[in-house]
């Protein structure tokens, strides 16, 4: 049986909105695909050897455990850099700002992110709060999601993870949200997200197989999900509008 090893990074200072329930979401479907999971939780005080998982997980949190695990991702910025093309690294909320270049706060002040992906995180004097529905172009099913934020993506040159049916992009009077590169996942949307869309979450199992070199056969009954199709149904009665 093949395994796949996870990392959740900062488990326990960027689990805002219970995005653990993602990495749960991640290690159900793969158990389901015949693939043995081992996740290891881990944050500052920990030694983090990057070349032994195939898969960083993070999450969202406040500005002070945002800055909190900024400055330690600085720190481990070359032992990243050096596994980066090889794992798959998925982010949610406002992690998606620490892999950018630099994150500008409200008094203009740059702090250095891991500068991985080509885009510069600022901080808004207004929160991005609402239901959210995206579509992505390989999924028949929409996105269901959340947003609770504080920051929008600038200069953003990598590909969209999704377009936005209702709700906020990567920024105001953007329709693109999130980015999606061969190795990265990211996108501000909360829920849990994997949760509440098993259908995307099947998707990213799918990627990360194909990426090993194993099999994928379609699971089914992870695609029928009465608390999705409700949700999806609550929202689809209101006016749609992308702000």
């Amino acid at each position: 049986m093949e395994t796949i090893k996870i990392a959740h990074l900062y488990y326990d200072l960027l689990n805002l909105y219970g995005e653990n329930g993602n990495v749960k979401a991640l290690m159900k479907h793969l158990e389901h695909h015949n693939v043995k999971v081992i996740t290891h939780f881990l944050s500052v005080e920990d030694s983090i050897d990057f070349s032994k998982y195939d898969i960083f997980y993070i999450g969202s949190g406040n500005k002070e455990a945002f800055d909190i695990a900024r400055k330690d991702l600085l720190k481990r910025k070359k032992e990243i850099q050096k596994v980066w093309k090889d794992k798959t690294f998925i982010a949610t909320g406002n992690a998606i700002d620490l892999f950018g270049k630099c994150f500008v706060n409200l008094d203009n002040k740059i702090e250095k992110c891991l500068d991985l992906l080509h885009f510069e995180a600022q901080e808004t004097d207004f929160r991005i709060v609402g239901e959210s529905i995206a579509e992505h172009k390989s999924l028949k099913k929409e996105i269901i999601g959340f947003q609770n934020r504080f920051s929008v993506l600038k200069n953003v040159s990598e590909p969209s993870l999704f377009q936005m049916v209702d709700g906020t992009g990567y920024a105001p009077k953007i329709t693109e949200e999130g980015i999606m590169t061969n190795n990265f996942l990211g996108t501000y949307l909360l829920g849990p997200i994997l949760i509440r869309n098993p259908h995307l979450t099947e998707f990213i199992i799918k990627i990360l197989l194909e990426k090993k070199e194993l099999p994928y056969e379609e699971y089914q009954d992870f695609y029928e999900s009465k608390a999705y199709e409700e949700y999806q149904k609550n929202l689809n009665t209101k006016e749609k509008t992308v702000f």
